[in-house]
């Protein structure tokens, strides 16, 4: 069995809410929960509710914190509390988000001892706000999102990108823009399931072109394009979908 998705990146996920207010288009979270009639409508995915939470524990591997939602100021108490917790447990926490400087801000000062364990991965699609905005309506602009990335790194944390998936042909200028800030890892990978994730009903004819769009530069022949120019790079990781494409050997679970 190969990893995919979230397994590429930890062992274990850390989730403190069910649903997320970014109401990005394409949420594999809010697609599984609609599968599985957690929620009834993709408008019940923003409104958060909280999880009953596991004790934290040793994990052989990373944790990664979160995976199904993201992280805003109103839960930063919260989300500190958590992450002490397993970080008590002499764990290794991959932090996940489409940051806010408030929220990033806060969680470099609170976590500051626990430093040589922490890893922060910021998703950047795309240095085209408008572009993001349309794919993820309420995440913070990409002009916010370098600033965190650019904190965290200043304040000597393990920094790393995930762009998955990346948006525009931007990708290009992003990495170079990334690449001084980044001591850990960036990743690449397609929006994937486009046609079951992504609701196009009422959407316009304009809307309809951004998933061409995309389509077009996820074609096998952008992405072998994109492997090749930057393949020799030691940061760039590539996800389960760009390897499928390319010809990687995908990672064996266990």
């Amino acid at each position: 069995m190969t990893k995919t998705g979230t397994k590429e990146w930890s062992t274990k996920s850390v989730n403190i809410f069910k649903g997320c207010r970014n109401n990005c288009l394409y949420c594999y979270a809010r697609a599984n929960a609609l599968r599985f009639k957690q929620i009834i409508s993709p408008e019940e995915w923003t409104k958060m509710t909280p999880y009953k939470q596991e004790k934290p524990r040793k994990i052989e591997g990373r944790v990664m914190y979160p995976s199904s939602h993201d992280i805003f100021p109103e839960h930063i108490e919260k989300t500190i509390a958590v992450l002490k917790a397993w970080l008590a447990e002499e764990n290794d926490i991959l932090i996940v988000s489409k940051p806010r400087f408030e929220v990033i801000e806060r969680l470099c000062k609170e976590l500051t001892e626990h430093k040589e364990h922490i890893v922060f991965r910021f998703t950047i699609g795309s240095m085209n706000d408008s572009v993001l905005k349309f794919w993820e309506p309420e995440a913070p602009t990409f002009e916010e999102r370098m600033k965190c990335l650019k904190h965290a790194f200043e304040q000597g944390y393990q920094t790393s990108v995930s762009c998955e998936p990346f948006f525009d042909n931007t990708i290009f200028l992003m990495i170079e823009a990334f690449m001084p800030y980044v001591t850990d890892t960036i990743w690449i990978g397609k929006l994937n399931g486009i046609k079951q994730r992504v609701n196009t009903k009422g959407w316009s004819d304009e809307d309809l072109k951004m998933i061409m769009f995309v389509e077009k530069i996820h074609s096998d022949e952008m992405i072998k394009s994109l492997y090749e120019h930057f393949k020799t790079n030691p940061k760039i990781r590539w996800k389960d979908s760009i390897k499928k494409v390319v010809g990687l050997p995908e990672e064996e679970i266990g």
